[in-house]
């Protein structure tokens, strides 16, 4: 499981990198401290990766073939040469996924697991009625607690979530929605973010038995949960503003960086309640260039950070970012 693990980081890093135009690093954000690493990333090879140090791979405008391994606390820990760009990318397992039969219009759940035959059809989990502007994507799949929670999107909002055995595509909850921007799973799939859109409350479910625990301000829209799921990151929902890290039970700011941006992805850190969040321009979220270097920072749980310098590629690892998390072996 390890190497197919690791393997699978390698792959998606470069079926990511190899579509990227890059751009010259950045300034520090404000309110972070920065590591020893200079601000304009060089060409360095730090040598292998050390084995069982958790890590964020990075590729530098520089060389996107080199795989800078950063930890936790900022410092570069070892160097991924790649030889050549690949064209495809080796998805998580075991995983889960949800396919449209094109000739009966459902929505169809599968389940791939090492040592068993691939792509296991589980069972439907709706019909769309006909092939339309609208799809369902598995964006959680718990093995350990047998639930998968599937999402349906279409024209920029999402319109319903279900949580539904793993093991047999059994319903287990569903939920509609008229002003949904998107649904963020928290890393183990007990939580979920239903984001207000047009001017709608941000919801926070318990999953799978879909209890509404908090309600946030419609200014805050959820980006992510912390591993340990007291923490929320919380980015804007318009326009671009100000990020923040909160206690979404309390309410209690964590941290919050100086100037303004898009969490564009965020990271976790297993078991210490630490987050890692890319930070992009406005320009970057509206997709206005071909820009898709971010700087990084790393803020833990008792609210200080760390601002990795430069800008680079970020590659987290396939379950950190809350889709397919591996809590556990099959059902």
């Amino acid at each position: 499981m390890a190497r197919g693990f690791a393997l699978g980081i390698l792959i998606l890093a470069v079926a990511l990198i190899s579509v990227l135009v890059f751009s010259p690093s950045g300034q520090h954000m404000k309110g972070v401290v920065p590591t020893s690493l200079p601000s304009s990333p060089l060409l360095h090879d730090y040598g292998p990766v050390p084995a069982g140090v958790p890590v964020l791979y990075g590729a530098a405008p520089s060389n996107p073939q080199w795989l800078t391994a950063f930890d936790w606390q900022g410092h570069p820990r070892g160097t991924v040469k790649l030889a050549a760009p690949l064209m495809h990318e080796l998805v998580p397992e075991p995983h889960c996924f949800v396919l449209e039969d094109q000739q009966t219009f459902d929505e169809v759940l599968y389940v791939d697991v090492p040592g068993q035959p691939p792509n296991k059809r589980v069972g439907v989990i709706t019909n769309e009625g006909s092939l339309g502007q609208v799809g369902v994507e598995a964006v959680e799949c718990n093995f350990q607690r047998n639930f998968a929670i599937a999402v349906r999107a279409g024209l920029g909002l999402s319109t319903d979530s279900w949580a539904v055995r793993l093991s047999d595509a059994a319903l287990l909850g569903h939920w509609s929605y008229d002003s949904t921007l998107n649904v963020v799973p928290s890393s183990d799939g007990s939580l979920i973010a239903e984001n207000g859109a047009n001017g709608g409350v941000t919801r926070i479910r318990s999953m799978p038995d879909g209890a509404v625990v908090k309600s946030l301000p419609p200014v805050d829209a959820v980006d992510g949960f912390s591993d340990d799921n007291r923490f929320a990151v919380i980015g804007p929902v318009v326009s671009v503003a100000q990020i923040r890290v909160i206690d979404w039970r309390t309410g209690n700011e964590v941290w919050h960086n100086g100037g303004s941006g898009w969490a564009m992805r965020v990271a976790v850190n297993p078991g210490t309640g630490d987050v890692a969040i890319a930070i992009g321009t406005d320009d970057q979220y509206r997709n206005l260039g071909q820009d898709y270097t971010y700087p990084l920072v790393i803020v833990r749980a008792d609210g200080s950070a760390t601002e990795i310098p430069g800008k680079y590629a970020w590659v987290f690892p396939p379950y950190a970012d809350g889709y397919y998390p591996y809590k556990g072996g099959p059902p």
